[in-house]
Parts: structure tokens; C-alpha cells; sequence
């Protein structure tokens, strides 16, 4: 873990400030096993939730952005569906299931529909300010290979990614990381993804 703080790089005329802390980016984390708690170990990051309510049940920590979005290739709305509050009050597993796809085999219980904002990575970075990621995270319901392939690997491009695959197959995400020059370890559900 890296402490806080910053150092000046250059001279007076060309200095800037460099943050030394770690950085997290977490797309699609309800209220459940988030990375926010990073935030008490000196790291900085970003919490990108669509759900509102579930956005607001987070604690908010100083150097965490908490964006009420759901990430895509344009700035827009969309239709998200989800699972309706009778369904989550019988199971709170539920609520981290929410999509853009709509209701499916598996994915039945999405039966609700909420128009969100959507942003990209793009803006994400240049709202935050972060040049670095260490930790990317993403949980999205069958959307995530799309968000990888829409990643800015250009830009920035994170230390380390743990991305949930379990529902369309390793291959197409472990060929994108492979290509984006990362090591993958592959679970039942998760690929972890470290760059090389």
C-alpha cells in the first residue's frame, strides 16, 4: 500500500504534482463487496453504480468518487433492467444483477426497467483526473466483455483486473488480455488479469 502524498517533478515552471497513491476503478458494484474499503488502506478510486439506491447504501470515503453511471462506448442514456425490490427483499444476491440486456434464461428475475446515464472510461478518467489504474474491477451481468472491449487500453492501462467471465466463456476475454500483454488466472466465475 502506498501512503499518501505527492511530489513535485520538474522545475517551478514545469512542475506538476504526481499522486503516489493507488488507484482502484470498480464498474458495477452495488452495495456488496466493493472496493471501497481500499480508501482506508490510502488508495484513491472510483465506484461506478447505476443503481442509485444502492450507490447512496455505500459509506462515502475522502478520494473516492461514487458515479451514479452505467459505463458504455457513449455518453447517453440507456435502458438498464433489473430486479424488482420484492425480488431482492426475498434475496439480496439480486440486487448486484442488474443489465442492459433484457430479461433471460438465468437472468429472469431482471423484470424491471430504469432509464440511467452512461458515461465512458474515457470520461471517467478525465472526471477523476486518474492517469493510473492499479486495480480494475468489473461485474456488469453479461455486459463485461464489452466494457473490455471498449477499454482504453491506450491510456491507461491497470495493473491488475479481475473481470467476471463465467457467462459467456474465458476465451474471448483471456485473447483481449493476452493481446493487451497481461497474465491471466482463470476461477470458476473470474478472470485476474496481471500486466506483464
Amino acid at each position: 500500500v502506498c501512503s499518501r502524498g505527492s511530489y513535485i517533478v520538474g522545475d517551478n515552471r514545469y512542475s506538476r504534482r504526481i499522486s503516489l497513491m493507488k488507484t482502484f476503478l470498480e464498474i458495477g458494484s452495488c452495495d456488496f463487496q466493493t472496493l471501497n474499503h481500499f480508501a482506508d488502506h490510502g488508495w484513491q478510486g472510483a465506484i461506478v453504480e447505476p443503481m442509485k439506491k444502492y450507490l447512496n447504501n455505500i459509506p462515502q470515503k475522502p478520494n473516492v468518487h461514487y458515479l451514479n453511471y452505467a459505463v458504455d462506448n457513449k455518453i447517453g442514456t440507456r435502458t438498464l433492467y433489473h430486479a424488482s425490490d420484492a425480488t431482492v427483499n426475498e434475496d439480496k444476491d439480486f440486487a448486484g444483477m442488474s443489465s442492459f440486456l433484457p430479461p433471460r434464461p438465468a437472468y429472469e428475475v431482471l423484470t424491471e426497467e430504469t432509464v440511467v446515464n452512461t458515461l465512458t472510461f474515457e470520461k471517467i478518467l478525465e472526471f477523476t483526473g486518474f492517469t493510473r489504474i492499479d486495480y480494475l474491477k468489473i461485474d456488469v451481468e453479461e455486459y463485461d466483455l464489452e466494457l473490455l472491449k471498449i477499454f482504453p487500453f491506450d491510456i491507461v492501462k491497470p495493473e491488475f483486473i479481475k473481470i467476471e467471465y463465467w457467462h459467456l466463456g474465458e476465451e474471448p476475454f483471456v485473447n483481449i488480455l493476452h493481446k493487451q500483454g497481461y497474465h491471466c488466472e482463470i476461477s470458476d466465475r473470474d478472470i485476474y488479469a496481471t500486466k506483464l
